[in-house]
């Protein structure tokens, strides 16, 4: 089997890296990759979302398995396009429909109100006027959610009018999200846990992957803007076995009546440990997360490939499951792993590029290196992104996997120039 990734980032790679050790495949190419992927691998000066570009790469490299990494050709329709134009490819990920999930917070809270989906108290606004009107009646604190895709970067908490009335006019008069600002959502902000769940889903059941916790703000101790993500563990420590039951019965079984999904599923939720009927969900991305892959799929037993050509509507295919009260999980090693997000500083606004970094050829044992802002110049590897590097570790139990990246961490101060760098401390904590 030849594979063709779409994306570069660290999610990319981890999948890179766990496609690789797959013995049904013969060759993993990936569009654009970064830095951390051997050139001889990469497909560069190709745009994600130009189909009928990527249509040529995929046949003039006899590709039988097109794995979509980002939302944004997702929500282009990616999957629709290569339906009709290779119905033979497996392609993993939903369709444009299912994709809206995420690529319209507004459509995702519809589909939730319409669903009896258990979600936070949400209002809608398309100009700036209609929003300040919605803010002069909305509880504080407040989450204000661009309705589009913006990179991570679209939502915000604000617990003073004054500061939520300056963020609309950012949004609808600087339009600094572009188009994904055109409208608004307003939520209500809630108080537990946050816990990410993975399902792999092919149009009619759910398998649940290995959980994670994500940490999205860019300080220690929650401080800070939100971000993409500066890390993450696996297994998650939040969601029990009743959490994941009900969210099967009450989320994951609406989306495959509704949609007949097919691809990975990420629900985020906030969860209230001691009852988990009041778990409630936060926001629904059509594909892995980022920085949560990095530490599911190293935890994942055996090999991925039978998972997603099952997960693509292969039916015929039979995947190894465990099954649970009223679900089926997919099996998972013992131990842990930890992922520390090293990024330049600034981010997740203006921030530096074309940092130079000076990675070890060999790394400790239990040690791995994800690259996701990176790129090569004059035969050196140098930032290209805000998020630089993923330092993920495999351990006993979640204390040692974090004593390894910070140990290693560490090692990298002494080589590398931190004061334009920088990483949250308390990643498992």
């Amino acid at each position: 089997m030849r594979v063709l990734i779409i994306g570069g980032g660290g999610r990319e790679h981890a999948l890179y890296l766990k496609i690789k050790e797959s013995p049904l495949v013969k060759n993993v190419l990936i569009l654009p990759g970064n830095a951390g992927i051997a050139n001889t691998d990469r497909i560069l000066n190709t745009d994600v979302s130009d189909f009928p570009a990527i249509l040529n790469i995929i046949k003039e490299n006899n590709i039988n398995l097109l794995v979509v990494g980002p939302e944004i050709p997702l929500v282009k329709g990616i999957k629709d396009f290569f339906n009709k134009e290779m119905p033979d490819l497996f392609v993993f990920g939903p369709d444009k429909n299912g994709a809206l999930l995420e690529g319209s917070k507004i459509f995702a809270d519809e589909f939730m109100k319409e669903s009896k989906i258990p979600a936070p108290r949400a209002k809608s606004a398309s100009s700036l006027e209609e929003s300040l009107e919605v803010l002069d009646n909305f509880s504080l604190p407040v989450v204000l959610k661009a309705d589009g895709l913006a990179a991570g970067k679209g939502v915000s908490i604000h617990d003073k009018k004054e500061a939520a009335e300056k963020k609309l006019r950012e949004i609808f008069s600087d339009k600094i999200f572009g188009t994904a600002g055109e409208k608004v959502l307003f939520q209500e902000f809630l108080t537990g846990e946050e816990a990410s769940l993975f399902a792999l889903l092919n149009g009619k059941e759910a398998i649940i992957l290995p959980t994670a916790r994500d940490y999205k703000a860019a300080y220690d101790d929650g401080k800070g803007p939100n971000t993409g993500g500066m890390g993450s563990f696996s297994p998650g420590s939040t969601l029990s076995e009743k959490h994941i039951s009900l969210a099967c019965e009450k989320i994951v079984k609406p989306v495959l009546e509704k949609f007949a999904y097919t691809g990975i599923l990420y629900i985020g939720l906030m969860v209230n440990i001691d009852k988990p009927e009041e778990t409630k969900v936060l926001e629904f991305n059509c594909r892995f997360g980022d920085p949560e892959t990095q530490s599911i799929l190293p935890m994942i037993e055996g090999d991925i490939i039978p998972y997603i050509l099952w997960s693509c509507g292969d039916n015929d295919i039979i995947v190894p499951k465990i099954k649970e009260e009223n679900y089926y999980k997919i099996p998972q090693k013992h131990g842990c792993t930890l992922n520390t997000v090293i990024a330049a500083e600034g981010y997740p606004f203006s921030y530096e590029k074309n940092i130079e970094l000076n990675l070890p050829e060999k790394l400790p044992k239990g040690i791995h290196i994800i690259h996701a802002g990176t790129a090569e110049k004059e035969n050196k590897i140098v930032s290209s992104g805000g998020r630089i590097l993923n330092i993920v570790a495999y351990g006993k139990n979640l204390p040692e996997a974090k004593n390894l990246v910070y140990k290693f961490i560490e090692t990298l101060e002494k080589t590398n120039d931190f004061k334009r760098l920088f990483y949250r401390h308390d990643i498992g904590s």
